[in-house]
């Protein structure tokens, strides 16, 4: 019995060391990102000191940096020069889908830092972002017009495949207008203005958002099968629409603001008409391991949100006033639709 705990105690160790100096391979990574690297590289290999001088960094420092990013397998050395992975390419900034190197930007600067005071949050409740810089995260990225392109950017992909799913699984028959409520840059509604020819689009998010989504539009040439309707969706929200869309926006909410905004759906709606949530749900109800973890804690430090099962989101639209219908689930997993009807 001895023997085998002393003989397991150093693999426990290493990995519980592994876990915590993660942090690092992060802030690697990041560093590229910021330095140009995977982008310098992108034409083909070079030296460390050519590197150096294309991005600005250390000559006698660089090395020992590239060196840790050929063992993350980011780069590769050879001959004394250095070139991108498969891996390493996809931090370039005209190869990263979804805005891959925007991701890394956003999630290694203010959500780094606000990670560090996690135990604020564990301790009172309230987000962590909000004691690391004295106010919400909402309110720094308005006063903060690069950060907050990059979380846009770095979101994109994440958006793209619930904006997939609502215009490849859900049926619009009988839709002829559309509300979409907290509209960001315009992704959903270019691709439901794209496949559905019948319907028209009213965009409702805040001022300089809607604002640049509408420029978007323009340059799309999408005619005037949409408009904008500025305003908050925790304030009010305008009536007429046959279906109500809500892209990804609960999970950045805890459950008093998601009421608000479901209550402003259920008030600007007539009775029967839909109201359709494009959200990652949690997968704890269907028996996945672990499932309520990692995202729905990063949510909470983060912004105050949360991930929800699909019982615990069917129990907020019963409270407003919604009759909860079905669920579809994507196959990677990623986002699910939930469908409700205004009684």
């Amino acid at each position: 019995m001895t023997e085998r705990a002393t003989s397991t105690t150093p693999s426990l160790e290493r990995r519980l060391r592994e876990t915590v100096t993660g942090y690092r391979r992060s802030q690697v990574i990041y560093t590229a990102v910021k330095l140009g690297i995977p982008d310098a590289l992108l034409p083909g290999p070079l030296t460390p000191d050519a590197l150096a001088r294309v991005c600005g960094a250390n000559p006698q420092v660089l090395p020992r940096f590239l060196a840790v990013l050929a063992a993350e397998e980011l780069l590769a050395e050879a001959d004394s020069r250095y070139a991108l992975t498969p891996l390493g390419a996809e931090l370039c900034s005209s190869n990263s889908g979804g805005g891959l190197a925007d991701w890394v930007v956003t999630v290694c600067e203010e959500q780094f830092f606000a990670w560090g005071h996690a135990l604020h949050t564990v301790r009172t409740g309230h987000p962590a972002f909000d004691e690391a810089y004295g106010m919400s995260f909402w309110e720094y990225l308005g006063q903060n017009r690069t950060a907050a392109d990059a979380y846009e950017a770095g979101m994109a992909g994440s958006i793209r495949d619930a904006c997939e799913l609502v215009v490849q699984a859900y049926d619009f028959t009988g839709v002829q207008h559309i509300v979409d409520v907290g509209a960001g840059r315009g992704m959903l509604t270019m691709q439901l203005l794209a496949a559905q020819e019948q319907v028209t689009v009213t965009l409702v998010d805040l001022p300089d958002v809607v604002e640049r989504a509408g420029k978007a539009l323009r340059e799309a040439g999408h005619g005037d099968r949409w408009k904008v309707a500025p305003g908050s969706f925790l304030e009010e929200l305008p009536s007429g629409g046959d279906l109500y869309v809500l892209c990804r926006v609960l999970a950045d909410w805890g459950n008093d603001e998601a009421r608000r905004i479901l209550t402003n759906c259920r008030r600007a709606m007539s009775p029967g008409a839909r109201l359709l949530i494009a959200e990652g749900l949690s997968r704890a109800e269907r028996g996945a391991a672990g499932a309520r973890g990692m995202l729905d804690l990063h949510l909470l430090l983060l912004i105050g949100g949360q991930e929800r099962t699909e019982g615990e989101l069917a129990s907020l639209l019963t409270e407003c006033g919604f009759e909860p219908g079905l669920v579809t689930h994507a196959p990677h997993g990623r986002v699910s639709l939930v469908e409700a009807v205004a009684t």
